[in-house]
């Protein structure tokens, strides 16, 4: 367990940091994109395959809840890439310790993207996670003139919603 201490003037509370992925992950995406930057032909794939195949085991043998792959090695990875390049086949991406084919965790969905706007129209992207009243959950984007533009609602509850929209430049209002 580590602490976070603040600097504020007006806070000097301790809080104690829980689990190690939200400070691994700044780590590891540096590592990520320094060994990408010696590898640019790679793809995601490339780099995330190298990442966990050179990673040093921790806690229980291969991958796991408490450090998944283990500590990233930023000379270990691009070792690996150096000696095999980027023309391997990488399978599909699975997410977490199900990258790796010896282990039963659920995967996690890999990010779709979303096709570019039109010039007069910007990228939306609304995330609502629901309560036990996911149904009675609603939200708008307007316009000045109280004009809806897209609307969203009638959820399931206890859900992660996303939903992505192109919407004109000037609908400038979200209410939820």
């Amino acid at each position: 367990s580590s602490d976070l201490r603040t600097k504020s003037p007006s806070s000097r509370q301790v809080a104690p940091l829980s689990g190690h992925a939200s400070m691994a992950t700044p780590h590891v995406s540096g590592v990520a994109a320094l060994v990408w930057s010696h590898f640019p032909q790679g793809s995601n794939k490339h780099i995330r395959e190298s990442s966990i195949r050179s990673a040093q085991d921790l806690g229980h043998a291969g991958c796991d809840n408490g450090y998944g792959f283990g500590l990233v090695d930023a000379k270990a990875a691009y070792n690996y890439l150096n000696e095999k390049g980027c023309n391997f086949t990488v399978g599909e991406t699975l997410g977490g310790c199900n990258q790796c084919a010896d282990c039963s965790f659920a995967p996690t969905s890999s990010p779709v993207a979303f096709p570019s706007c039109p010039d007069n129209e910007r990228y939306f992207k609304v995330s609502i996670t629901t309560d036990n009243y996911g149904s009675e959950t609603s939200w708008r984007v307007i316009k000045e003139n109280d004009q809806d533009q897209i609307t969203g609602g009638g959820y399931a509850s206890n859900k992660e919603n996303t939903e992505r929209y192109c919407i004109p430049n000037d609908a400038c209002t979200f209410e939820i």
